[in-house]
């Protein structure tokens, strides 16, 4: 997507320019407490599985296939050390999804999302999914959950409200990453970034359709600093690379960023 390929495609009007706004968060004493220890734990596992099992250093997802194959396997060498990994990882992972700091953050966006012809929200747990559309429904936006807990019947519902505009914004845990056929949307806030690059492409794809109106498609994605996903720490480096090669504006905003500030933002990427 990058370079003249994306050029092409913005000239042909087969994707909408893009704007990536990143909004830093904080966790609060007892959450960043326990997020540190389980740091701390899963980077000690990750080291000995690497060093004294032969999982592999790169890429992440070939360590994780690797450390989920050694689990499975029973009474062999590295088993428990792999459990213990997996563990820490899922808390570290769950309470980066789960922070207070991002619901806050997820309420600034609100006018946004108001504003916005469609929104998607996407986070890595249904917990989050679900309390992220409690949040914004508390701000005035139309929002629904979109998560594997839904019945059949459920998940058409709520896909087809969102089709017709009943619905203005799906908050997702993974279930819209690929295979579900969805409309435009003009903005997507990640909650929570995934490890997997093809997963974070797949809803930069969900976005990245370009809009009747010209307008562009826009990215904000939420980060707690000074953690695994802190882009200063070079979280997810690939996939930023990927997204901040075809941007048009990057904006960065700190914890003391307000609804206003966010909303004006906003407002540019419509004048495009």
């Amino acid at each position: 997507m990058a370079g003249c390929s994306y050029d092409r495609a913005l000239d042909e009007d087969i994707l909408a320019p893009v704007r990536v706004g990143f909004v830093e968060v904080e966790f609060t004493a007892d959450e960043r407490e326990e997020y540190n220890e389980h740091d701390r734990r899963a980077k000690l596992l990750r080291r000995r599985l690497i060093e004294d099992y032969g999982c592999p250093d790169a890429p992440f997802g070939e360590f994780m296939a690797s450390v989920q194959q050694l689990e499975r396997a029973g009474c062999a060498p590295g088993t428990v050390e792999a459990t213990y990994y997996l563990t820490a990882f899922g808390r570290r992972r769950q309470l980066l999804a789960e922070c207070r700091g991002k619901l806050q953050a997820l309420a600034l966006l609100a006018p946004v999302l108001a504003a916005a012809g469609r929104g998607l929200v996407f986070s890595e747990t249904q917990t989050s999914a679900v309390w992220a559309a409690n949040v914004l429904r508390g701000h005035g936006v139309q929002a629904m959950d979109f998560t594997s807990r839904l019945r059949g019947a459920e998940r058409r519902d709520r896909l087809s409200a969102f089709k017709e505009g009943r619905v203005r914004v799906l908050t997702t845990a993974r279930l819209l990453d690929e295979g579900v056929d969805i409309p435009q949307a003009d903005v997507g806030v990640i909650m929570a970034a995934s490890h997997s690059k093809r997963q974070m492409i797949q809803r930069m794809g969900r976005i990245i359709r370009p809009k009747t109106d010209r307008r562009a498609a826009t990215f904000i994605i939420l980060y707690v600093r000074g953690t695994a996903e802190d882009p200063a720490n070079g979280a997810h480096a690939d996939f930023r690379e990927e997204l901040t090669a075809i941007a048009q504006d990057i904006r960065c905003f700190g914890g003391n960023a307000s609804p206003a500030d966010l909303l004006a933002w906003y407002y540019e990427g419509r004048l495009i």
